[in-house]
């Protein structure tokens, strides 16, 4: 039905939203080690659902409860899916914080991770997934609005950008093993469980390659983890899987790359950033983008 695509689309809207303010929390933490703050936004996203799917479950007086005396309530597809999706956000968002630790700007992080737009439906091809001709002209309108959004005059490429690029490479996989798995299950669980297993990797990693772990260091900075725990990891990520149910990756990419945008408006309001005329235009053309991958060209009949 139309009206779940149109909804579908509203939730990957609002994740874009908030993972679009993430890149300027992700800049008020970059004093401290990556793999820790990876560890600390998931522990806080799969604290925060866990106590989302119990009210949930009381409140629509579902036949399942996520804590009985039988133990914890998942099915096997939630916790394949969780495994893997967990695996691959753990790694993926400790490079592009590598890359923002490391000097990368916050607009150049969100240039580079947006263009994941490109490698979707590149990597739907390989398995097998019709791309639609408009979709294809949808990502290079975006790839052009995405430069002139993000890239300030006389950046290049400097070897902080190469963390970045490595996670804008595996994004992609986590959008396409979402839209094998989501239609299987119930989504909040999957998504709680995902956060549960990053956390459990980054909190390894963190006591192994970043000890010993600075907690005052954590506590002074509370604020930017809990919007990157509750907001960009237990509600954004939620979203997106939820939304992805009814949306073709490729599409879902292209609104889900909107958090570019949603990143320069975050500096702004936060940091105090200033827009050029270019950065407008870029943000115009990606909700252009946007527009047109929704389009559908319907084929004339022959006489």
């Amino acid at each position: 039905m139309k009206s779940n695509k149109y909804i579908s689309m509203l939730l990957l809207f609002l994740a874009a939203f908030f993972w679009g303010f993430a890149f300027t929390a992700q800049d008020l933490v970059s004093d401290i080690p990556p793999i820790t703050v990876g560890m600390v936004r998931w522990f806080i996203g799969a604290f925060f659902l866990f106590f989302v799917i119990m009210i949930l479950d009381k409140a629509t007086m579902s036949k399942r409860k996520l804590v009985s005396k039988r133990g914890l309530d998942f099915t096997k597809t939630e916790i394949h899916g969780g495994i893997l999706l967990g695996i691959i956000i753990s790694v993926a968002s400790v490079f592009q914080q590598m890359g923002i630790n490391q000097g990368t700007s916050g607009g150049k992080a969100a240039f580079i991770t947006a263009l994941y737009v490109v490698l979707v439906p590149i990597y739907a091809l390989f398995l097998k997934k019709h791309v639609k001709i408009n979709v294809w002209i949808a990502v290079f309108v975006a790839v052009v609005g995405f430069y002139l959004l993000c890239i300030k005059k006389g950046e290049g490429i400097v070897p902080s950008d190469f963390w970045v690029i490595l996670s804008a490479m595996i994004y992609p996989i986590h959008i396409l093993t979402i839209d094998h798995f989501a239609p299987k299950c119930d989504c909040i669980r999957m998504s709680c469980l995902q956060f549960f297993f990053a956390f459990i990797i980054n909190g390894a990693l963190a006591f192994l390659l970043e000890a010993p772990v600075d907690f005052v260091a954590i506590g002074t900075h509370i604020l930017p983890f809990l919007y990157l725990g509750v907001f960009s990891s237990g509600i954004a990520y939620t979203l997106q899987i939820v939304g992805q149910k009814n949306v073709n990756p490729t599409v879902a990419s292209l609104i889900l790359s909107l958090e570019s945008v949603f990143g320069l408006l975050g500096g702004m309001v936060i940091l105090g950033d200033k827009l050029e005329v270019k950065e407008y235009i870029g943000a115009g053309l990606i909700f252009f983008a946007v527009v047109i991958s929704q389009v559908e060209f319907k084929k004339k009949n022959r006489v």
